[in-house]
């Protein structure tokens, strides 16, 4: 089975990436729909793949945030998907209450649109 990973993918949330994939490392382009920043940002993509499993990582930048991604890639009924949990740390907070809401996790399916 081969998934051609290059190209835009959207997520549940309408975000979206351009992911060019050399080797196994990924590279691209993230805009988020989701957060302070605005639709029209685009943030540095980087990461690796291995088989059918990825990792990639965005970096916001102003923001003070850090975005992590891993999960696997596979072929579904509906076509390419790739199915991730995320963890998202913000530089904000510092006490010990505080530092349970900076850093966020999830899930996110990511599709050719």
């Amino acid at each position: 089975m081969t998934i051609n990973l290059n190209g835009k993918w959207k997520n549940q949330y309408n975000s979206e990436m351009d992911l060019a994939v050399v080797d196994n490392r990924v590279s691209g382009t993230f805009q988020t729909a989701i957060g302070q920043p605005s639709f029209e940002e685009k943030f540095e993509i980087s990461g690796k793949i291995n088989n059918n499993v990825i990792a990639f990582m965005v970096d916001f930048g102003k923001y003070g945030s850090l975005a992590c991604w891993t999960g696997r890639f596979e072929l579904d009924e509906m076509g390419p998907v790739i199915h991730t949990m995320w963890h998202l740390s913000q530089s904000e907070g510092g006490e010990e209450e505080q530092m349970a809401k900076a850093i966020l996790t999830g899930v996110g399916t990511f599709r050719k649109p």
